[in-house]
């Protein structure tokens, strides 16, 4: 009778892994390309960018997280500080105009031609951390903090983790690890 409970708990955990990892596996799911208009403040203890170097930085993240190449991005506060005073920032910041996948809502309308598209997307993982390939380095760390906290809230990601502690003014004190699943599209075949 024991070997009989015994193998019951067995099977049960069995049939709970495979239905867990049914759940979690990127299997292909019908999407939209959404276009979103995002603003993204920064204004860093440690590191200072350019407007340029922050569009470039920024830009690069939102395309490894899967966004449409398409992107618009426009730097503010970077004409002096006379411009600065009158827009009530400190550093720059950026209007962003990001088109990403995402599941299709019922009667949502396009903002123009073009926008919500249908797409095949699946959970695909990713991670953000210091990567001199991607040229992000420990410097950047208030960067991540701010995108993970402003930008990726309004991208479809699951599986959030986020072990991100800056140092002001010390640019290797800090560590920065942002990782989870984002949705992506699949190449068209």
């Amino acid at each position: 009778m024991r070997s009989v409970w015994a193998l019951a708990g067995v099977g049960l955990m069995i049939a709970a892994s495979v239905w867990a990892a049914d759940a979690y596996t990127g299997r292909p799911i019908a999407a939209v390309w959404k276009e979103q208009h995002l603003r993204f403040f920064y204004m860093g203890r440690t590191s200072r960018y350019s407007c340029d170097g922050l569009r470039d930085k920024v830009r690069a993240m939102l395309l490894d997280l899967g966004a449409r190449r398409d992107l618009t991005i426009t730097a503010l506060g970077c004409e002096g500080t006379a411009a600065r005073a009158r827009l009530g920032s400190l550093g720059p910041s950026l209007n962003i105009v990001v088109s990403t996948p995402a599941p299709p809502e019922p009667n949502q309308k396009p903002l123009h031609p073009g926008d919500l598209g249908k797409v095949v997307a699946r959970f695909e993982a990713f991670t953000i951390t210091s990567d001199a390939f991607r040229n992000m380095g420990m410097a950047d760390c208030e960067l991540v903090h701010e995108f993970a906290h402003q930008i990726l809230p309004k991208l479809v990601t699951r599986h959030l983790k986020q072990d991100i502690a800056c140092v002001p003014f010390q640019e290797s004190g800090g560590r920065f690890l942002v990782s989870g699943e984002i949705l992506r599209t699949l190449p068209s075949r």
